[in-house]
């Protein structure tokens, strides 16, 4: 948050990173959206890139022995003059893997070449208004934005 922004609502979950909890993730999230005035649309791009980081958490952040691990998501809603704002935190204790530094695969120019998979974090990367990353010593911290 910048200096003067004003938090409308904030949310913390944590809990098991598995492909099931993912709702407990997504509807907490829609819900304080709709309940501070998002579009809809920008509800809707919200979830798709929520959906995208924490899949990838459940699916790649711990090895096979040592799922299901933990993943703590925060969600804050802001003010800031007249924009209002979300950021997104996940943070895990699994391999390190930064999304940011993925480079972005070559889309396809042709229905033949199109591969299934891969475009997740291209997806994030385009629909929010920023994507970081960070190691916090055994902690992977990936952060989304978005204001409308």
């Amino acid at each position: 948050m910048t200096h003067g922004a004003q938090e409308l609502d904030s949310i913390h979950i944590v809990l098991p990173a598995t492909i099931e909890a993912l709702p407990e993730v997504i509807n907490p999230i829609c819900d304080v959206l709709e309940e501070v005035g998002c579009p809809h649309p920008t509800v809707d791009r919200i979830a798709v890139a929520v959906e995208e980081l924490y899949v990838n958490v459940a699916h790649y952040s711990y090895p096979e022995d040592e799922r299901p691990g933990e993943v703590r998501v925060t969600c804050t809603v802001s003010r800031d003059g007249d924009a209002d704002c979300v950021t997104i935190s996940f943070e895990d204790e699994g391999m390190p893997f930064d999304p940011v530094a993925k480079s972005d695969p070559k889309l396809a120019t042709s229905v033949e070449e199109v591969k299934i998979g891969g475009l997740g974090i291209l997806m994030v990367k385009r629909m929010m208004d920023s994507l970081t990353y960070e190691r916090r010593g055994a902690t992977n911290v990936s952060t989304i934005s978005k204001c409308w």
